[in-house]
């Protein structure tokens, strides 16, 4: 009986586990694309460049870091946001090269939170978009996501562990309307180091501009790859 509960624990552990498995990337599927597929492209409201501290796990912590970094978030919140926003031309260029019905669409901010979960295994939507179908008369619903941009940081507590590194952050999807299916999947974490000295006088930080901007470019050049 004993072993029977401990083999119980272990396959509830077991299955816990599969459902917490991450979503693998989806290289784009070009069998199911073709030149009669209207194709949505859907990009978050991209904020202001700033500095993103990891690892200062309590409140005080974070508080603490957040003002150590301050003169940096200033002047990263300063950076126009040009070349980030140019993101989205890489991604309506590739759909354009598979198919002559690309658009952008519109949706509200709670419209995609809203959305009902879908039941299904990896491979699938968490949400389900099919709804979505009808609605903007598109057949393929692409997601750009960038959820953090400019300057990423490693601390310990209230202790830097690293310098600050250029940095965007963010998930690309592309959804089947049909069948809930994803055509294409991937997350993007890319940090560029600095090269020399980040705490530049003046508060220009030159060093980590730079690096922000190569992080940029980075991701840029991995969306376009998608499409190869």
């Amino acid at each position: 009986m004993k072993q029977l509960s401990i083999l119980i624990v272990l396959l509830t552990i077991f299955l816990a586990g599969c459902k917490s498995t991450p979503q693998p990337a989806v290289r784009l599927k070009p069998e199911l694309l073709n030149e009669n597929i209207r194709v949505g492209i859907y990009i978050n409201e991209i904020a202001p460049a700033t500095t993103s501290i990891q690892g200062a796990d309590c409140l005080l912590c974070y508080g603490v870091a957040v003002a150590a970094n301050s003169s940096l978030s200033n002047h990263l919140e300063s950076l126009p946001t040009t070349d980030i926003e140019s993101a989205k031309q890489v991604v309506y260029d590739g759909y354009k090269s598979k198919t002559q019905h690309v658009e952008f669409v519109n949706l509200s901010k709670d419209k995609l939170s809203k959305l009902k979960k879908f039941k299904g295994e990896l491979g699938f939507a968490k949400k389900d978009y099919r709804s979505l179908k009808s609605e903007l008369n598109i057949d393929v619903l692409v997601v750009l996501n960038i959820y953090a941009h400019g300057a990423h940081r490693m601390y310990s507590a209230y202790v830097p562990v690293t310098d600050p590194q250029g940095y965007v952050a963010g998930v690309i999807y592309s959804v089947d309307l049909e069948t809930n299916q994803y055509v294409q999947f991937q997350r993007f974490n890319r940090k560029i180091l600095v090269e020399g000295e980040w705490d530049e006088p003046k508060q220009q930080f030159p060093g980590v501009t730079n690096a922000y901007y190569q992080a940029v470019e980075k991701v840029k050049l991995s969306l376009g790859n998608i499409f190869l």
